[in-house]
């Protein structure tokens, strides 16, 4: 009942002469086939598609690249990661006149292989959409997908197809609209996930992929759609957990509450564990050891399946505020998408530098300038060893190091955020703080 393409390679050897990213080998005017790229191995990195001497776009865990218009021909297509160059795979896909091919990297344990879907790009699909459907969790192996018309429960779903790991399904056709999904095991007839009013509403052909989440909440799914963007629309369980955990950023200690109700007790620069949570809009609270209230009922929102944290800090005026970051739902391992977070309120903004081995804060090649008081910020680094640096840059050009650390290279599998603190005992009156 499935059309399956599966390609298993092993790892090989490191690509010379990386490009950037994007690119097509032509216009529209005079291409007519298109590949994509859909990363769905949890344990790469940034990824480049290359098709022959073109570089097609990049993707991460969980993402596409840009739709890139080809020549029909074979090219010998190369998947590679961004930072280091290691090339992932390699093979020769041919590309058809008229078809879009979206090549899915897969991964079991760290040996990559690839999926590959094609399908004619425009067809006549008056008032309908043509569906294809993915499993790559490893979690759940076997999958039954149902569909339902929108607010319609599961007892009024049809099912649509079932899939087993790494397996892509024949395609369904059916009216545009939006629709329930439910995901159940094989055979079962309780839902395991719904995503709600999806909608799939243009007359074209979208890829619907089940995936494993690799964020600080495990065991979760992903339903990522993938249409023509350079992004995926992606959907959680709407009745998935979600959680938060809190750093005290404030120098004495606090209680923390939930909707009044105690959660955490913390020390000056402490960092909670997780509290679990439904989704939903919360009040947080704080209070001093003298039960002085701190911060009144701040507004903290849980998406279903979301992960936070929370940042208590100090303003100008010495009144507590909170920031909160939603954190990344990918594992990891070859990369760490690291949260840097300012909570100084002595200057403008600052410049946090990450120095490499071979480096200099003059030509570290990841930083993040321009850093402006309680506002954070994402930076993704490669697996290396690392220094950090804390600058202050004044209006004349001045340059002041406030602070650096010694190099260390990040735990795989940790979620870090760097904060830059005032600290009264530290030689310049700041540091930086990575908690974990």
């Amino acid at each position: 009942m499935k059309s399956v393409y599966l390609v298993s390679l092993l790892a090989v050897a490191t690509l010379s002469g990386l490009a950037g990213c994007g690119g097509s080998s032509s216009n529209d005017a005079t291409a007519d086939s298109y590949i994509q790229f859909y990363n769905g191995a949890a344990v790469s990195a940034n990824t480049l598609l290359k098709a022959g001497d073109t570089n097609a776009g990049t993707a991460t865990f969980g993402d596409v690249s840009t739709l890139s218009a080809f020549k029909p021909d074979t090219y010998t297509v190369e998947l590679t990661d961004v930072a280091t160059t290691d090339e992932l795979l390699s093979d020769d896909v041919t590309l058809t006149k008229g078809d879009k091919t979206l090549l899915i990297l897969t991964q079991t344990d760290e040996q990559y292989d690839y999926l590959n879907l094609s399908f004619k790009r425009e067809q006549e699909l008056e008032d309908k959409f043509n569906l294809y459907l993915v499993n790559l969790s490893d979690e759940y192996p076997q999958l039954d997908v149902h569909f339902a018309p929108e607010n319609k429960p599961f007892s009024d779903a049809e099912l649509v197809d079932s899939l087993s790991r790494h397996e892509i399904s024949t395609v369904v056709t059916k009216d545009t609209g939006k629709f329930n999904i439910y995901l159940t095991l094989a055979g079962a007839t309780t839902p395991l996930f719904v995503a709600e009013a999806v909608n799939f509403a243009y007359e074209n052909t979208y890829v619907l992929i089940v995936r494993d989440k690799h964020g600080p909440l495990a065991q979760q799914l992903s339903l990522d759609l993938v249409l023509n963007s350079s992004s995926v629309e992606a959907y959680n369980h709407v009745d998935a957990s979600a959680q938060f955990r809190v750093y005290n950023s404030l120098n004495q200690p606090v209680e923390v509450a939930l909707d009044n109700s105690a959660v955490a007790t913390l020390a000056a620069g402490e960092l909670s564990s997780y509290i679990d949570g439904e989704k939903g809009d919360y009040s947080l609270s704080a209070r001093d050891g003298a039960d002085a209230l701190l911060l009144n009922s701040a507004l903290l929102s849980l998406a279903a399946g979301e992960s936070k944290t929370v940042l208590l800090y100090a303003d100008a005026d010495a009144n507590t505020e909170a920031l909160s970051i939603t954190e990344k739902d990918v594992p990891q391992v070859k990369q760490h998408d690291v949260s840097v977070a300012n909570l100084v309120t002595d200057f403008e903004q600052l410049q946090v530098y990450f120095v490499r081995q071979n480096e200099t804060i003059a030509n570290a090649k990841n930083h993040i300038k321009n850093l402006k008081f309680k506002q954070q910020q994402y930076i993704s680094l490669a697996k290396d060893y690392y220094a950090i640096a804390l600058v202050h840059v004044a209006e004349n050009g001045s340059t002041t190091l406030l602070d650096k650390t010694d190099s260390m290279m990040l735990t795989p599998g940790e979620h870090y955020t760097l904060l830059a603190e005032q600290d009264a005992s530290a030689p310049s009156g700041y540091k930086l703080k990575l908690v974990n």
